[in-house]
Order: C-alpha cells, then sequence, then structure tokens
C-alpha cells in the first residue's frame, strides 16, 4: 500500500471511530458531518470525501462494527459443524455482537421508526442476516413450514429481542435465545 492509501485508510478508519463514538452517545442531532469531522480531527470536506452523506456515515460505522465481529463469517465459521452447533454458535456470536455494541444499536433501532434512510440501511441489513439463517436452515431439521420457521428465527435473534431481555450477560441471552431457536427446530 501507498502512503497515500496509508493516510487515507487511517483517516476513514479515524472518521469511523469518531462517528460511533457520536452514536454512542445516543444524541441522534449530533450526529452530523461537522460533529464527526471535529471529534475525528479533520475538516467537513474530508469526511464528505470518504462517505459522501450522512447515511454514508451510518453505513461505514455499520459496516464497520459489524466486520470486526466477525458478523459477516458466521456461517463460514460453522462449516464443520453439526446444524444444531452452527445454530448455537450464530447465535452466540450474534448475542456477543448485540451486547458489544448495545451503545451504537439501540439509538439507531429507535431512530429507524422516524427516519427512513436509517430504516432502509438496518432492513438492508436484517435482509443479509435472514439470508445467512435461512441458509443455516438447510442443515436443519424443522416441521413448520421454512417460511414460519425463518421468520421466527429471525425475530428471536434480532436486536429488538436481545433488547428486550434486559440486563442479561450475553452468555445468559444466547443460551435463552438458543432455547427459543431449538424450539423452532429439532
Amino acid at each position: 500500500m501507498t502512503s497515500r492509501a496509508l493516510t487515507t485508510a487511517a483517516t476513514r478508519e479515524a472518521v469511523v471511530a469518531a462517528a460511533r463514538a457520536l452514536l454512542a452517545e445516543g444524541d441522534w442531532q449530533r450526529f452530523t458531518l461537522d460533529a464527526v469531522a471535529k471529534a475525528a480531527g479533520v475538516t467537513r470536506v474530508t469526511v464528505y470525501n470518504q462517505v459522501r452523506s450522512k447515511a454514508g456515515l451510518l453505513d461505514a460505522v455499520l459496516t464497520d462494527v459489524a466486520g470486526r465481529a466477525g458478523m459477516d463469517q458466521l456461517l463460514t465459521d460453522t462449516g464443520d459443524r453439526t446444524g444444531r452447533e452452527a445454530l448455537a454458535f450464530v447465535v452466540e456470536r450474534t448475542c456477543a455482537f448485540w451486547h458489544a455494541e448495545r451503545a451504537v444499536l439501540r439509538p439507531l433501532f429507535g431512530l429507524a421508526a422516524i427516519d427512513p434512510d436509517v430504516a432502509a440501511n438496518l432492513d438492508r441489513r436484517e435482509r443479509w442476516r435472514t439470508d445467512q439463517l435461512d441458509r443455516l436452515l438447510d442443515r436443519l431439521v424443522y416441521v413448520l413450514p421454512r417460511p414460519t420457521v425463518l421468520a421466527g428465527l429471525a425475530a428471536v435473534t434480532s436486536f429488538p429481542t436481545y433488547a428486550a431481555l434486559g440486563p442479561l450477560d450475553p452468555e445468559t441471552a444466547a443460551d435463552l435465545v438458543f432455547r427459543l431457536s431449538t424450539g423452532l427446530t429439532r
């Protein structure tokens, strides 16, 4: 990588980290390109050149946190496991992710009710997560119709369900979510 490319990557990393920190504060009105630029120690134009818009900034943050948690590798990491073991792994990893990113995700899921850009971004990510669960169903046995089981798995493994469990630690939450999930499969 050239020194310019390294600088650009470091700048993007600083912008995303600053945006994540602002999101975690939960004050959506303060989540602006200007505020992120100031927190990252760069200009607004630099932030704009990196992400193009507030929606692009949000997408960059969500892509970064999901990538760091390995959420994009969920099924890849289960290749040598049985269907039930893979389900347990996916539930454990997902609950750990929800827990680690709760401060960022909670306000975003709430904001999705009033901001169509946020809703569209989260919906796109939920469709990806549901597609992963659908692929996982190929390795599981179930009696109910597949769309019903898929909808149930998507619901019980979702962030709103995790958040509704309250202050449970991620291991306890994963155990409960896994038990709910196995109620849909055999």
